[in-house]
């Protein structure tokens, strides 16, 4: 995946858009990986819930 493609898929997301989210490099994921194909960490967690407003 290029610099570019990466960018775009970190600034086209809402924070709390996505279901799971690598704890090490933070880009979000709609189903459970076991294995982040951005930076090959293995903490992936399902997102907290935010406060209630």
């Amino acid at each position: 995946m290029s610099y570019f493609d990466r960018l775009n898929r970190y600034i086209g997301r809402d924070e709390g858009e996505t279901e799971y989210v690598c704890r090490n490099c933070g880009v979000g994921f709609d189903e459970r990986r076991q294995v982040c194909p951005e930076c090959g960490g293995y903490s992936i967690r399902r997102r907290e819930w935010g406060p209630l407003r």
